[in-house]
């Protein structure tokens, strides 16, 4: 589709209104003007009628995103996330549709679908070397005369222009701060947005044809990381070439040296990549990977210890429990959500052995015996797990739990976990929305177990 067509399918009440109920809302994300999602509600119409209003006029202008920290370890810097306002993230989603749609080519790919061409590759036999490379700052470092340039190839409607330009030099600023005396950006994708991963993979996507077309070799750049396969002699050659053409485009990839994150190697030897471990002609999961999985299990039953410290009755400590059931369940699980497939289990579900699940079912069994909770709550199992993501769809699944296809009993019964008896008192558009809310959240901190694997 053309992108001024594109852009004016996306660009109306009815899109705008979608996006809003189904992504934005149900957020607890807050911008820079401290506005709830949810506040929208009351003046939404307004807002809808001022965002396409300004969207077709070519006056649009975002607020500065509110800057938030991800520690990363002690040894590097943090990774700086932007959080929009509410309205300017109804705008941003409806641009990442849109370009999505102009540029279809520059979908992200499954990790899970990365991992499987892997295996098949490494199996073939055809080669005996690997390649990899990493790209520092990738999003901070992006070139914005890279994504205007790529980018203006296919769009050239003035208003779809400006709206792009707004998004990625609009500043990112602490709360406290505000966007006072504070430039506009020039260099770099602000992490974070809805358009942040496709404006970085709609501007290398010329680079990756290239590379992906050459029939020697296999080549898979996933944001920041890059994997090359390649005959015996031909990794460092192609690495090489890969590496200066990535430096002309303003990208500053790792070169190689003894402490560089970039290196070639024979396939023989273990390597990494978007967590999973390559050793010994086996596809298993990253031991980092690992140890932040059990982590944040083992702060769910932290969590319950303190509940049960402060429960005032026997219906408390039940509720206690209950919750940590779900929790716990949840984390080994995962769900469906959005029809889409959640968790850790789920993102790991190609590896080629389950002694590491083994080993995590041990380690979540005794976090149960060490909080007393052995016979109390049943907890699920990562192998059975592992098998029944293996069967296929979520209708013919119940091992784990679908999201999206709770009735309004389920929905207050599972509600009743967080809010008590309330939820039984409820309307059944409040249990509606309290319901998506809650469950938000509670898949988000699925996603952060997997957040940074690579």
């Amino acid at each position: 589709m053309s992108a001024a067509r594109s852009f004016k399918k996306h660009f109306t009440h009815t899109f705008l209104r979608r996006i809003y109920t189904v992504k934005i809302k149900p957020s607890g994300a807050i911008g820079l003007d401290r506005t709830r999602p949810a506040q929208l509600d009351a003046r939404l119409d307004e807002e809808l009628d001022l965002i396409i209003r300004k969207v077709f006029n070519g006056s649009y202008r975002f607020t500065a995103y509110k800057e938030k920290l991800i520690l990363k370890g002690a040894s590097s810097q943090p990774r700086q996330i932007s959080i929009p306002t509410a309205r300017d993230r109804v705008v941003l989603r409806a641009l990442c549709e849109c370009l999505a749609e102009v540029f279809p080519s520059a979908k992200l790919s499954l990790p899970q679908e990365v991992i499987n061409d892997l295996k098949a590759e490494i199996m073939s036999g055809k080669y005996s070397e690997y390649a990899k490379i990493d790209l520092k700052n990738f999003y901070p470092s992006i070139p914005h005369s890279l994504i205007k340039k790529t980018i203006w190839k296919k769009v050239r409607k003035p208003e779809l222009r400006s709206l792009v330009e707004a998004a990625i030099t609009t500043p990112t600023v602490p709360d406290s701060k505000g966007k006072k005396d504070t430039p506009d950006s020039t260099i770099g994708v602000p992490q974070g947005l809805a358009i942040s991963n496709l404006l970085a993979e709609i501007a290398l996507q010329d680079i990756d044809a290239v590379f992906s077309s050459y029939s020697d070799i296999w080549y898979k750049r996933y944001v920041d990381d890059i994997l090359i396969l390649a005959p015996a002699g031909q990794a460092k050659i192609v690495a090489d070439e890969l590496i200066a053409a990535l430096k002309s485009l303003g990208l500053s990839p790792h070169d190689f040296g003894p402490d560089s994150k970039s290196k070639v190697a024979p396939l023989t030897e273990p390597f990494s990549f978007l967590g999973y471990q390559v050793e010994d002609g086996q596809i298993i999961i990253r031991h980092e990977s690992i140890l932040r999985f059990e982590s944040s299990i083992a702060k769910i039953f932290t969590a319950y210890r303190h509940k049960v410290a402060t429960a005032r009755s026997p219906k408390d400590l039940q509720r206690a429990r209950a919750y940590c059931e779900w929790k716990v369940n949840l984390r080994i699980t995962g769900c469906y959500f959005g029809h889409k497939r959640r968790g850790w289990a789920s993102y790991f579900s190609q590896i080629t052995s389950t002694k590491q699940l083994r080993s995590v079912n041990h380690t979540v069994r005794k976090l149960a015996q060490r909080f007393s909770l052995e016979g109390h709550i049943r907890i699920k199992s990562l192998i059975k797990t592992f098998y029944e993501l293996k069967r296929g769809s979520a209708s013919s699944q119940f091992y784990i739990p679908n999201l999206d296809d709770q009735d309004i009993n389920q929905k207050r019964k599972l509600l009743a976990i967080w809010i008590g008896d309330d939820a039984f008192r409820l309307s059944d558009d409040l249990v509606e929305r309290q319901f998506l809310i809650k469950v938000t959240k509670a898949v988000q901190e699925l996603e952060e177990d997997i957040a940074r694997v690579s």
